[in-house]
């Protein structure tokens, strides 16, 4: 994965070390086989980097554009797994890659199809903030909120897979963080459209428990996610109200809008 190898080379090595995310996730310098380089990981890591981002790079097409999809959908899917382990999150911050993932975020919220690499990205930022490390940046930003809202529209349709499950409570810790942040700014419908998708989701969670668990997905991870939800929709719901009431409306807004983004917005596509 060399900066001197072809977008090809590097782009295939990318994709070998992701199928092996899991295993790298588990792993330590403490861990490593006698004989093996100690700083193996840490020369990974740096390589990750050089992988996805060039130097000299001032183009926005081609294999080593700023932004592509495939590659970065796979980039930012690897540093989800990864930056669960402490040793690697230490890592990846110290060679930049938190850096490099919020650089993403303008190009991801674009992405209508690959909401994946969003919600990758959001699942990230969550982690780091329950980790309680601090972020170099602020969430109070519409890019974010754009963000948020597309994964919770998506994820209802991919309440299935388990990766997704077990990715829910960053999603809330990233929602929250931006909620907190950005109260006085953000326009009162952004909160009740969150609202609305989070009640899709739990509604979903609700009526799948049982089958989830039967497919595979820990029961922890389920426990888990559904009060997670609830507690960050009726936070949602009790922001809602309490900008009604003090503006004079009433609070219908949340249960109304209900049916009709469940038609307007269909069904998007599921994760590849």
């Amino acid at each position: 994965m060399g900066p001197t190898e072809p977008p090809r080379v590097r782009h295939t090595s990318l994709r070998a070390v992701f199928e092996a995310r899991e295993a790298l996730a588990s792993m330590t310098s403490a861990l490593m086989p006698e004989g093996v380089d100690a700083q193996l990981l840490d020369k990974l890591s740096c390589a990750l980097l050089t992988a996805v981002r060039q130097n000299n790079n001032v183009h926005d097409t081609g294999p080593d554009a700023s932004f592509h999809e495939d590659r970065d959908t796979c980039y930012l899917d690897l540093i989800r797994a990864l930056i669960k382990n402490d040793e690697w999150y230490q890592r990846l911050i110290r060679d930049g890659h938190l850096r490099r993932c919020i650089s993403l975020v303008d190009r991801v919220s674009h992405q209508q199809r690959g909401w994946y690499s969003g919600f990758c990205l959001l699942v990230i930022i969550g982690h780091i903030k329950s980790s309680h490390k601090d972020l170099p940046f602020s969430p109070a930003e519409e890019r974010w909120r754009s963000l948020i809202v597309h994964a919770w529209s998506t994820v209802q349709y991919n309440i299935e897979d388990d990766i997704v499950i077990d990715g829910i409570p960053a999603l809330v810790t990233a929602t929250g963080m931006n909620l907190k942040a950005s109260y006085d700014s953000v326009p009162r419908g952004w909160f009740a459209d969150c609202a609305v998708k989070l009640q899709e989701v739990l509604v979903k969670l609700q009526e799948r428990q049982a089958t989830l668990v039967e497919g595979g997905v820990a029961r922890a991870r389920v426990d888990t996610a559904i009060p997670d939800v609830q507690g960050l929709h009726d936070e949602l719901t009790h922001m809602v109200k309490k900008r009604n009431t003090s503006q004079g409306l009433g609070f219908g807004i949340v249960k109304d809008m209900h049916p009709l983004r469940a038609i307007s917005h269909g069904r998007p596509p599921t994760r590849k």
